[in-house]
Parts: structure tokens; C-alpha cells; sequence
């Protein structure tokens, strides 16, 4: 037979108490508990109510305040008044004559060029397949599910980039847009 743990031995303690006290409370008969001759709550008779004559009260009456506080009635107090402050006593700083401007004319800056925005894909991004190394994009076009790994072309316009977390980085085939990529959250 094993030893018995001090978180054991407090646990068999506690649960010995609780039998205990409810073994007493529920009239058990043991330490104070029912005695077997208990009288029923209900067989107990209270007689008559006593009989409360209402008329014979004395009634103060009650004159109404009209200046009273009404307590259904919201009001704001108008705001404190406040002394005017004193005028203030100032005086115009000295005039000057303004500087002379001077005008440089720069040469005129050619417009950023006009980069062509790439087209949004057409299809979803609903997950991968395999393992972490070597992951495979499931996409959904339509009622098409594409399949395309990282490197490789889909609908011959878009490539698969990288994997994120619940994110797919999908790049473009074209030259054009060879430095953009679009991100495709992945479909719930």
C-alpha cells in the first residue's frame, strides 16, 4: 500500500466534512439534527389576522409647493455668471515693410511615369495541399479548382509567389507587371 500525499490526506479531510455536515443537517439524527418530533409548519395555527380600519387613521393633508422640486420635470440650471474681464490694453507692433520677394524658377519636373496597374485575379484562393516545404495552392474559378505550386502559371497571366499565413502572394506572367504582385486572403 502506497503512502497517502498531503494534498491527498486534506482532500479525504474535506470530503469527510462535507459527509459529516451533511449527514447533521439533513436530520440525521445526529449532533442536534431532527429529533423525529418535529411539527409541521403548516399545522401550526396563527389565529385571525388582526383587521386594520383604515378610516380611522388621521390623515394629514398635503398642500401642494408649486415652488417645490418637481421630480418629473428635467431642468438645467442656467450656467453661473461670470464678471466681464478687463479689457486688454495692447498696442499694434511697429509696421515693416515686407521683404522683397524673390522669384526662382525651377525647370519644370517631368511627370512620374504612368505604371499600367495589374488586372485583379478572377479567381479564389480556398487553401493548400502537402506538406510545409512544398505546398500546392488550391484556387477556385468558377466551377474550375486550380491547382499550382510556387513558380508555376495559372491561366498563363498569374503565378503563385510565396505562401503567408492565410495568404497567397500571386504574381504576374507579363512583363509589364513583372514587379507587382496582388495578395489573396484565403476564402472562409
Amino acid at each position: 500500500m502506497r503512502k497517502l500525499t498531503a494534498r491527498e490526506i486534506v482532500l479525504l479531510l474535506v470530503v469527510g466534512g462535507v459527509a459529516i455536515l451533511g449527514w447533521v443537517y439533513s436530520g440525521g439524527g445526529g449532533l442536534g439534527g431532527g429529533s423525529g418530533d418535529a411539527q409541521d409548519l403548516s399545522e401550526l395555527d396563527y389565529g385571525e389576522p388582526p383587521v386594520v380600519e383604515l378610516a380611522r387613521l388621521e390623515v394629514a393633508p398635503v398642500r401642494y409647493d408649486a415652488e417645490a422640486r418637481n421630480l418629473f420635470a428635467y431642468y438645467v440650471p442656467p450656467p453661473p455668471k461670470r464678471p466681464a474681464p478687463p479689457p486688454r490694453k495692447t498696442t499694434p507692433p511697429p509696421r515693416q515693410a515686407p521683404p522683397p520677394r524673390v522669384v526662382q524658377q525651377r525647370p519644370p519636373t517631368p511627370p512620374p511615369p504612368v505604371t499600367p496597374k495589374a488586372p485583379r485575379p478572377n479567381f479564389r484562393y480556398i487553401g493548400f495541399l502537402g506538406p510545409k516545404d512544398n505546398k500546392i495552392a488550391v484556387l477556385e474559378h468558377g466551377d474550375e479548382v486550380l491547382l499550382a505550386a510556387v513558380g508555376e502559371p495559372i491561366l498563363n497571366l498569374y503565378k503563385v509567389v510565396e505562401f503567408k499565413y492565410e495568404m497567397l502572394v500571386v504574381g504576374y506572367t507579363e512583363e509589364r507587371f513583372a514587379d507587382q504582385t496582388t495578395e489573396l486572403p484565403l476564402k472562409r
